[in-house]
């Protein structure tokens, strides 16, 4: 077998990023007796992504249950655990499908089924693992086949690539993996080639929880215990802390307190035989953007506990807020940086305020803290970048670009661009992207009809 310490990380070149297409939004005029506008959310890829992975490490079948159409995330997660030899199937008995599926909108399944493989039953996989759009997909697998002894390789889409994990990359090297990757402009593929060392790695967590919860989320497999140094200020502390409860309800006594010091210990997963996987309640953030646009009623119909919101639950200060109304707020979304863009559209349209905490927000599929800013420009409405968020004047009016609004392929951008053009109608880059979320987000804005 190659030996990969001869080989040379990959360097691309720079080009200019593609448009993906375009898609033409309307005006939607509100009919005057609509009273209120009923909006479901889809399940929680953070939750499911993360029982997807500690099902398929059990040796039994463990059925998920969801309302809604799993996102094109979710189905990257799927896809590539049944490369590794993981059984998921629907409630009628059928393979979940391997590439998303447009059509498959709003056929809605309501369960999926997990036949585990143990601990350490994955197979070498006899492709390329593609991760998609997901980060959460490939930092958890990444970390997972890093367990076998044979060379592997993980890919992800254009905005994927871009999406560098240095601390991923230290993680493995602390271990005694060996991994070639790009770098510069494109940083994937990874070619990682196992087994893991046990012993002791130092995680920066200042841009991401989610190396620490790909360390946590694989100690199943892995024969000894690994001491953890946390460096940086945390932040998504709630999807780490998600990470460490699910796998207590699977055997794990491993605990989370963001002491500069952890010890993480194997342990033998043993799913419930059912669990229900909540919805999605950072994408109530669009709901609520829609209603502040048209001044009517969004009864959200499947909004997740508080204790499952995973930091969205702040967005019930903004289920009264209407535009032009007094008091700017102070946001802070050091643990939800996702809801930076609707929430920025949100303030414009009516308090005004500051969003901070939000600093990581700029290694997501774009640089969401510009992006936003740039984007909500191109609606007549300004955010001024700060060094962790967006400082923005409330009372604006939105108006209809002159020109294609560039999404960057990042679907939070696109569903809150969606959202203003369903207002004052535009024409966006990269149709379809908002399936990485939300499948079904299209049909929620009532503009089925308005699109080219």
């Amino acid at each position: 077998m190659a030996k990969l310490s001869k080989w040379e990380p990959y360097h691309s070149a720079i080009g200019s990023e593609s448009n993906g297409g375009s898609l033409t939004i309307k005006p939607h005029i509100i009919n005057e007796n609509i009273a209120s506008h009923n909006w479901s959310l889809s399940p929680s890829k953070s939750h499911m992504i993360r029982w997807l992975l500690l099902a398929a490490q059990g040796e039994k079948e463990v059925t998920l249950t969801f309302s809604g159409t799993p996102g094109e995330d979710i189905l990257s997660m799927a896809r590539c655990l049944t490369q590794l030899g993981v059984g998921i199937f629907n409630e009628s008995g059928e393979s979940v499908p391997l590439e998303p599926q447009h059509s498959r909108a709003g056929t809605h399944a309501t369960s999926w089924r997990i036949n585990g493989v143990g601990d350490k039953g994955f197979n070498r996989p006899i492709s390329v693992l593609n991760c998609g759009n997901s980060g959460t997909a490939l930092r958890l697998l990444t970390i997972a086949v890093a367990r076998l002894d044979c060379p592997i390789m993980l890919d992800g889409d254009r905005t994927l690539r871009r999406r560098h994990s240095e601390t991923l990359l230290h993680i493995l090297d602390y271990l005694g993996v060996k991994v070639s990757h790009g770098t510069g402009l494109e940083s994937l593929p990874y070619l990682v080639q196992g087994p893991i060392e046990p012993g002791e790695v130092t995680l920066d967590v200042s841009k991401s929880s989610q190396p620490l919860s790909s360390l946590l989320l694989s100690m199943p497999a892995i024969d000894s215990q690994i001491r953890v140094n946390l460096a940086g200020e945390g932040v998504s502390r709630r999807h780490a802390q998600l990470s460490f409860e699910l796998a207590e309800k699977t055997g794990s006594q491993n605990q989370i307190d963001w002491r500069p010091h952890i010890n993480l210990e194997p342990w033998e997963v043993n799913c419930p035989d059912v669990v229900e996987i909540p919805s999605d309640r950072s994408l109530e953030a669009f709901a609520l953007l829609y209603q502040s646009l048209h001044c009517i009623e969004v009864e959200v119909t499947n909004l997740p506990s508080d204790e499952d919101s995973l930091g969205a639950e702040i967005l019930a200060a903004f289920a009264s807020i209407q535009p032009q109304t007094d008091g700017e707020i102070t946001l802070d979304l050091r643990d939800a940086n996702d809801l930076l863009p609707p929430v920025a559209a949100i303030l414009a349209l009516g308090t005004g305020g500051t969003i901070t905490g939000a600093q990581h927000a700029r290694h997501k599929e774009s640089n969401r803290i510009e992006k936003t800013a740039e984007l909500l420009a191109q609606f007549g409405l300004i955010a001024i970048p700060t060094a962790d968020g967006l400082k923005i004047d409330g009372g604006q009016i939105p108006n209809a670009p002159n020109e294609l609004v560039k999404t960057h392929a990042d679907h939070r951008l696109w569903m809150t661009a969606a959202c203003l053009a369903s207002k004052v109608g535009a024409t966006l880059s990269h149709p379809n992207c908002y399936a990485v979320s939300d499948p079904d987000f299209i049909g929620k804005l009532n503009i089925n009809d308005s699109g080219n």
